[in-house]
C-alpha cells in the first residue's frame, strides 16, 4: 500500500511540475534568446579561445525590467566570471552566481549545471574587443527549460535513488560482518542463555501460554534475537510464535492477550546492539556510529516498558474482560 502511496506523491509531482514549466514557457519567465545588456570589464586583454578573468555589472533597474519584477537592492548588480573570445566580437560569457544573486538567475544555474555556481551564455560586443577596459556587451544565457520538472527528476528522485544505492552498497559488508558475528553469537549459544534468562521473565509476561509450549519458545528466541538485533533471524521465528499463539486461541481471528502483549513487545524490543542503525551510520560516513549505543538501549527500554504497562492495562478494562466473557 505504501509503494502505492509514494507513485501516487511522485505522479502528482511530476504533473504539478510539468504545469509550472508551461507556465513558465508560456509567461517567457526566463527569457530565452533575448539580449540582456551589461558591462564588461576585462581583466586582462584577451585571444582566441582562452578564458580572461572579468566582472559584470549590471543596472538594477535594466535587470528587473528585463525579467518582469522589483524588489532587488542596489542600484547595480556586480558578478564575476570569465570570458573566453571565439572571434568577431562574439563569446562565451560564464558568470559566477553566489548566494547574494536573483533569485532567478540562481535557477537558471541551477539548471544548466546542476549547482547554483555558475551561467553561461553567449556574449555579444557592442565595439570592438581588442581595445580593452570595458564593453557594452549583449548577454543571451543559454536556453532554461523544464526548470521544476528537473528538480523532481535529476536533482531529486534520481539524485536520492543513487545515495540509496551508494548507502545500500555500503551497507553490504558491514550488515555481512555484524550478522556473521550474531551467527557466532547463536551457534556458540549465546542466544540460548538469553532466551534461558528472560524464561521467568516471560511465564509472568504471558501467564496464559504454558511454560513447555512450543510458542513460548518461539517468542523467547524471538526477543533474543532482536536483542541482539539479528532482525533477519527474528522475523521467521516471530511469525511462528504468532502461529503457536493462535493454536491457543478459543476464538481464532480474535487477538488474545498473549499476542497483543507479544506484538507490543516484538515491535518495541529492547537492543543491546542495533546492528542496523549502526551499520547504515557507518556506510553514511559517521565518524562514531556506535555512539548511539546508550541512547537505544534506553529508548527502546521505555518504549518496551510503556507497550506492556499499556496493553496489561488495557487487557483489565471492564468493557474488554466482559467482550472476552461473552466470546
Amino acid at each position: 500500500m505504501l509503494n502505492y502511496v509514494w507513485l501516487a506523491l511522485i505522479v502528482i509531482g511530476v504533473f504539478v511540475a510539468v504545469a509550472y514549466d508551461v507556465n513558465d514557457f508560456w509567461q517567457d519567465t526566463y527569457r530565452n534568446g533575448q539580449t540582456l545588456e551589461v558591462m564588461l570589464t576585462l581583466g586582462r586583454p584577451v585571444s582566441i579561445g582562452t578564458e580572461v578573468p572579468c566582472t559584470v555589472r549590471v543596472s538594477r533597474k535594466r535587470f528587473e525590467d528585463f525579467y518582469g519584477f522589483t524588489g532587488l537592492s542596489g542600484d547595480t548588480l556586480i558578478f564575476q566570471g570569465t570570458f573566453r573570445s571565439s572571434g568577431s566580437g562574439i563569446g562565451v560569457l560564464v558568470l559566477t552566481v553566489s548566494e547574494e544573486a536573483p533569485g532567478i538567475w540562481k535557477e537558471m544555474a541551477e539548471v544548466q549545471g546542476g549547482t547554483t555556481s555558475s551561467l553561461e551564455g553567449k556574449a555579444t560586443f557592442a565595439r570592438p574587443e581588442e581595445t580593452g577596459g570595458n564593453f557594452v556587451v549583449g548577454f543571451v544565457a543559454d536556453p532554461i527549460k523544464f526548470v521544476k520538472l528537473n528538480r523532481i527528476t535529476n536533482q531529486g528522485a534520481i539524485r536520492h535513488a543513487r545515495i540509496a544505492v551508494e548507502i545500500a552498497i555500503g551497507l553490504i559488508g558491514i550488515m555481512a560482518l555484524w550478522l556473521g558475528l550474531m551467527k557466532i553469537a547463536e551457534q556458540s549459544g549465546l542466544v540460548g542463555k538469553i532466551a534461558m534468562g528472560l524464561r521467568p521473565v516471560m511465564t509472568r509476561l504471558f501467564p496464559d501460554v504454558p511454560a513447555e509450549h512450543p510458542a513460548m519458545g518461539a517468542m523467547i528466541m524471538n526477543i533474543a534475537a532482536n536483542v541482539l538485533g539479528l532482525a533477519n533471524a527474528a522475523t521467521p521465528l516471530g511469525l511462528k510464535a504468532m502461529e503457536e499463539l493462535n493454536s491457543l486461541n478459543k476464538k481464532v481471528g480474535t487477538a488474545t492477550d498473549a499476542m497483543c502483549t507479544f506484538l507490543v513487545i516484538n515491535t518495541s524490543n529492547v537492543q543491546l546492539i542495533p546492528a542496523t542503525v549502526i551499520a547504515i551510520r557507518a556506510a553514511s560516513g559517521s565518524a562514531n556510529p556506535a555512539e548511539i549505543l546508550g541512547a537505544v538501549i534506553v529508548a527502546t527500554s521505555i518504549a518496551t516498558i510503556v507497550g506492556v504497562t499499556t496493553v496489561k492495562l488495557l487487557a483489565k478494562l471492564p468493557g474488554y474482560r466482559k467482550q472476552l466473557e461473552e466470546e
